[in-house]
């Protein structure tokens, strides 16, 4: 076929070229070569109906190949199209030249220039390639270069380093030498001189421990004979000059010191001698008056007199329980304008009138307490006229003033900085009451409702909802409350103090509430609470900051519950804990305290009749312990010896523990000897051999329950009043071998006894017991036959 298209005339080869039939060839042989059709005859001359239907437009080399077997490649290259159809012949060019007339012509300068320009660029620009890879080069060859020198310099660096810490170390490890033989040789010096010490400390204890036992043996033998030991001249030592230390004392030490006697006594010193009296005219002593301890005693007369002197520096004033007290006492209390604390509480004299007339002078008082009053709605219109700065009211047991009452005090000038607010035993408010405070009171942070017998949850809804800046609220004996009202107030995730008391209402949902919130909690009191169980305590285990926790007579709490609490954030933060009558608390909850409650103080456990001798034991050697409450355990003479490994102990109390005799009792009151406050009472077993050892180990005994005791005579009470002078709180109710003997004892040596107790105690008259409470501010005494619970 190329050879009879060799001869062709070259306007046909141009025909055939421009009607696209190289390429028409192509396609064609193409299709044929990759489709591989049964009948190849046929397969052109469709696709060459095809083409004429269609025309060229769309002619492509791969135009009759189905779409899944387009090859990538051409199968027939350019060359043999040309090779083919004869298209390199250069019949093609004079064809040209015959046609188009094309005059063939040498290159101009332009184009020589331009050739030159394209020539001398690409030259420029491999040279600059080749210039560019030798920079690299060069540039790479340099940073390796410095990578190595950096690399050499902290090798070397480090090389330095270690041998200047070998140096050092060898350095170090001579000064240990010298520095361990000097200290053997310090060591050997300081005890020598503290063998010294201890031998010259051990020969002066001796010493005194010798004449010590003298003095007791004298002055044992001196109260066996009924001598009394203050009966000398202790004041002027025999020698007829009276000291006064107290004069000689700087002034500022003494007015502290005349600061802790009450308004009669102050008034007496005044009378000793002039220094005294010069001193008890200081301001700071009458910035402060407390009537309460003078209450059967004060009159109008005294009050305005006293108050005539101190009204302008008055700032504290206790008028508590003032019997004798009327209209002039109230006149001169309202010329007292600095007044900010102010105390009326059971004060009968006090009225509506009396109150308006003390508001209205009274206009800075900052804390009211006017509880267990007759005061009105009049009263309470009053403070919310004139009294703008309250922030701290008691309207406990106060019985007269009604809903409308508070609506006055919401709405009075002193409502938002109202923050403390006590309406205990106040029966007569209702839901609407409680609506009132809420929606003026809005900044309250304190709410007392103790004893609310009718307290329900329709009064509390309001509260809840709308004072939401209350951290401290107390229910103690309001049984109404249920689990609805508990769960709306642990919403207030400021709530830090909250008590509750004899409610078989609330559940553990309502703990688990209070946990789940309140997460700023610190002290929490629930007694008698029945219906709680282990979850709670659980619940309350995430509360971090508490401090303070009171499950008494909760009876369903176990081991496990007290274990969950303690192991959780509170654990080591508790500082007080009450168990009492927790029936099912035993030896496990001990241990679990004593590796937890590092930072305990108070624990009470009273009748927990699980807890052995072996947790007794447990609770001696948690040493942060000051006050404990073991009553009605199985403590022992062996528990209660262990008990008294903890030195820190103040306040121990050990009624009905039946198995404790006189053996345990000396042991603790050997090791306990800053024991200030004891309670032995239904400990039948002691005797006076055991109060004896006690009266002279523990010397600052403060209170002394021997009640129940029967086998406690008059010679217990004699060694008492021998040595404990700081007593001035004792009972012996029950003890039948008391007699009027033991009371003269008391009367000599127990000058600072302030309450004593003598019921059912047959072998004391009646006589002795007026006598005595002409010495002693409190005494309660009867001579009646002993009740069955004492047991005898």
């Amino acid at each position: 076929m190329a050879a009879s298209m060799k001869g062709l005339d070259p306007s046909l080869k141009k025909y055939l070229r421009s009607n696209k039939l190289p390429d028409v060839y192509e396609a064609l042989i193409t299709g044929l070569a990759v489709m591989c059709p049964d009948d190849p005859h046929q397969f052109i001359i469709d696709n060459l109906k095809y083409l004429i239907e269609y025309g060229t437009d769309e002619l492509e080399w791969d135009l009759f190949v189905a779409e899944f077997m387009k090859p990538v490649n051409r199968i027939v290259s350019e060359s043999n199209l040309e090779f083919i159809f004869n298209l390199d012949d250069e019949s093609m060019l004079m064809l040209s030249e015959k046609y188009e007339n094309i005059v063939t012509a040498m290159p101009t300068p332009e184009m020589y220039e331009k050739a030159y320009q394209h020539y001398n660029t690409k030259s420029k620009k491999l040279c600059f390639c080749a210039w560019m890879q030798y920079y690299l080069i060069k540039k790479k060859k340099r940073l390796d270069l410095e990578k190595k020198m950096t690399r050499a310099a902290t090798f070397h660096s480090h090389r330095m380093m270690k041998m200047h810490l070998e140096e050092w170390m060898e350095w170090v490890k001579y000064r240990k030498g010298r520095q361990a033989m000097a200290f053997q040789k310090i060591q050997h010096v300081l005890n020598v001189s503290i063998g010294r010490v201890i031998f010259e400390a051990w020969h002066t204890h001796t010493l005194d421990a010798r004449r010590q036992r003298e003095y007791f043996e004298i002055n044992l033998r001196r109260l066996e004979r009924g001598e009394n030991m203050e009966d000398e001249d202790s004041f002027g030592q025999g020698t007829g000059e009276a000291r006064d230390s107290l004069s000689t004392l700087p002034r500022k030490i003494a007015i502290q010191i005349f600061k802790y006697v009450d308004v009669a006594d102050l008034a007496r010193c005044a009378c000793v001698c002039r220094s005294w009296k010069v001193i008890t005219q200081a301001n700071t002593l009458w910035n402060r008056l407390d009537f309460y301890q003078v209450r059967n005693r004060v009159t109008d007369k005294v009050v305005t007199k006293l108050l005539y002197k101190c009204r302008p520096y008055l700032i504290h004033l206790n008028m508590r329980s003032c019997q004798f007290v009327s209209e002039p006492s109230f006149t001169s209390i309202s010329e007292c304008s600095n007044l900010q604390d102010l105390n009326f509480s059971e004060c009968v004299g006090l009225n509506d009138e009396m109150l308006k007339l003390v508001a209205k002078g009274c206009k800075i008082l900052l804390y009211l307490n006017v509880s267990h009053t007759n005061i009105t709605d009049a009263s309470l219109r009053t403070i919310a006229k004139y009294c703008s700065n309250l922030q701290y009211l008691s309207l406990a047991h106060c019985k007269k003033f009604t809903d409308r009452g508070l609506l006055y005090l919401s709405s009075g000038k002193n409502s938002k900085k109202l923050d403390y607010l006590d309406v205990s035993g106040c029966l007569q408010i209702t839901p609407d009451g409680f609506k009132n405070l809420s929606q003026g009171c809005t900044n309250l942070q304190t709410l007392l409702l103790n004893d609310f017998p009718t307290l329900s949850d329709d009064c509390l809804t309001p509260v809840a909802n709308r004072l939401t800046r209350i951290h401290t609220m107390s229910f103690l004996g309001s049984p109404l409350i249920s689990d609805e009202t508990f769960k709306r107030i642990a919403g207030n995730k400021s709530l830090k103090k909250i008590k509750i008391e004899g409610n078989h209402r609330i559940s553990d949902v309502s703990l688990r509430a209070i946990g789940m919130h309140c997460a700023n909690l610190e002290h929490l009191y629930i007694a008698d609470c029945q219906r709680l169980t282990d979850l709670a305590l659980k619940s309350l285990s995430t509360c971090r900051f508490l401090t303070v926790a009171n499950f008494a007579d909760c009876v369903r709490i176990t081991d496990k519950g007290v274990r969950q609490l303690v192991d959780g954030p509170c654990g080591p933060k508790l500082r007080e804990l009450n168990l009492t009558n927790c029936i099912r608390v035993g030896d496990m909850a001990m241990v679990n305290i004593h590796k937890r409650c590092h930072n305990l103080t108070y624990l009470s456990v009273c009748f927990c009749e699980h807890i052995s001798e072996a947790g007794i034991e447990l609770l001696g050697q948690t040493h942060s312990l000051t006050s404990i409450d073991i009553s009605g355990c199985n403590c022992g003479d062996g528990g209660l010896s262990s008990l008294g490994n903890n030195s820190r102990l103040r306040d121990v109390t050990l009624s009905e523990c039946a198995n404790i005799t006189d053996l345990g009792l000396q042991k603790f009151a050997q090791q306990c000897k800053n024991i200030e406050r004891l309670d032995l009472s239904h400990c039948m077993q002691i005797t006076d051999g055991a109060i004896k050892n006690l009266a002279f180990c523990c010397r600052m005994l403060n209170v002394l329950n021997l009640a129940g005791c029967k086998l406690v005579t008059d010679l217990s009470i004699q060694y008492l009043s021998g040595v404990c002078h700081y007593l001035f709180q004792l009972d012996v109710s029950g003890c039948l071998l008391i007699t009027d003997k033991a009371l003269k004892y008391l009367r000599k040596g127990c000058k600072k006894l302030k309450m004593l107790t003598l019921m059912y105690c047959k072998g004391v008259s009646k006589n002795s017991a007026q006598k005595m409470m002409r010495h002693v501010e409190c005494v309660q005494y009867s001579n009646d036959e002993v009740p069955s619970y004492f047991g005898y």
